[in-house]
């Protein structure tokens, strides 16, 4: 029975932008709509397998969607928020392990294909976990991958992220490093165009939240 329900659960509409992640449901005649403050694919997955999940213990569409969004309630995702100049500014810098770093991403990535450059900015990255880009070199790729336009990498313990970056063949110079974030900011503002996303990620070794504070300010 349950099966059944599950296997009868709709996806009529999957969306993304700069301040939430979202997707409307039908199961019958109801119909739901599932809505996530911040940026994250990962989440909005999360999400519809909690509510796949209740309907096959019995819940109804209405209180699968509530535990869904109340268990996800905690996690805090990045928002964009726009800037002079058309600038987009995502602050992720308390993250700072890879696996959510790397959704994140994506999800900018996502937002902004085709239509903006985006700069990205991270520190060092905790790859203690075990997914598939919990290592520098997948980490570097992907960037590339997902053509992030400038990668920032922030701090001596970064130093690695830019070389792995940086050993991709197809860039030359997107790949940038910088000893601290006092001598970072100069640089990455010099870098910002208008309607550039700029994304900045978190860092273990030093927290990266006064220079967003200061990008919020030099960009407003």
């Amino acid at each position: 029975m349950g099966q059944d329900i599950m296997s009868a659960l709709q996806v009529t509409e999957e969306w993304l932008d700069w301040e939430s992640t979202g997707a409307k449901l039908t199961l019958g005649d109801a119909s739901e709509t599932l809505r996530i403050r911040g940026i994250s694919l990962e989440a909005r997955d999360a999400a519809l397998g909690i509510v796949r999940d209740q309907l096959a213990l019995g819940s109804s569409l209405m209180d699968a969607l509530k535990e869904a969004i109340t268990l996800g309630a905690s996690e805090e995702l990045p928002v964009g928020s726009l800037m002079s100049n058309d600038v987009i500014l995502v602050d992720a810098s308390h993250v700072t392990q890879a696996s959510p770093a790397v959704d994140i991403t994506k999800s900018v990535s996502a937002l902004a294909r085709g239509t903006r450059r985006v700069v990205a900015v991270a520190g060092t990255l905790d790859f203690s976990g075990e997914s598939d880009y919990d290592n520098l070199s997948a980490f570097g790729a992907l960037m590339v991958r997902l053509n992030v336009t400038q990668v920032f990498a922030v701090g001596r313990g970064a130093r690695a992220l830019f070389l792995s970056v940086g050993m991709e063949g197809s860039w030359d110079g997107e790949s940038r490093f910088c000893e601290d974030s006092d001598s970072a900011y100069d640089d990455i503002r010099a870098h910002i165009r208008p309607g550039d996303v700029v994304l900045v990620l978190g860092s273990t070794d030093e927290p990266l939240s006064e220079m967003v504070e200061k990008l919020k300010a030099d960009l407003s």
